[in-house]
């Protein structure tokens, strides 16, 4: 499929299933441009964070306040 934006990169997720190599699932998406620019060092480490926060908050409650930091809800 081709974007209609520029993309910056792309991250995939993949569920590791039993076995070397061996994956359940995958998932990817694309980073598209935005008016900060982050380095792969960066996003890794926003990544991490939110990952540390899923063993904290529930889904929902994680989603509500993101969002708010967003500036919607």
């Amino acid at each position: 499929m081709k974007s209609v934006f520029k993309r910056w990169g792309e991250i995939t997720i993949k569920k590791q299933g039993e076995g070397k190599n061996k994956f359940i699932k995958t998932k990817s998406f694309s980073l598209t441009t935005s008016k900060n620019e982050y380095t792969v060092e960066q996003i890794k480490e926003i990544f991490k964070i939110v990952v540390d926060l899923t063993d904290r908050y529930k889904f929902e409650e994680l989603k509500g306040t993101l969002s708010n930091l967003e500036g919607k809800k």
